[in-house]
C-alpha cells in the first residue's frame, strides 16, 4: 500500500487525495509522510479501517484565478 500511495502522490493531478486503508497499512502510509514533505497527511482510524487524507501544502491545481 505504501508504494502505491507514493505513486499517487508523485503523479497526482489534484491537490487532495483521500484513501481508505486497512489498519495494517497505516504505518506504511505514515512512512510516505517522510518521503513527501510537500504533502500534509491526516489519518483517522476507525474500528476496522483508516481514512487517509493527503493535501498539498502549496496547491498546484486548485488555485483561485
Amino acid at each position: 500500500m505504501g508504494l502505491e500511495v507514493g505513486w499517487y502522490l508523485r503523479f497526482a493531478r489534484t491537490d487532495r487525495i483521500e484513501a481508505l486503508i486497512s489498519l495494517r497499512g497505516v504505518s506504511q502510509v505514515r512512512h510516505e509522510e517522510h518521503v513527501f514533505p510537500d504533502w500534509a497527511f491526516e489519518i483517522e482510524e476507525f474500528e476496522d479501517h483508516a481514512r487517509a487524507v493527503m493535501t498539498r501544502k502549496n496547491p498546484v491545481y486548485d488555485k483561485e484565478p
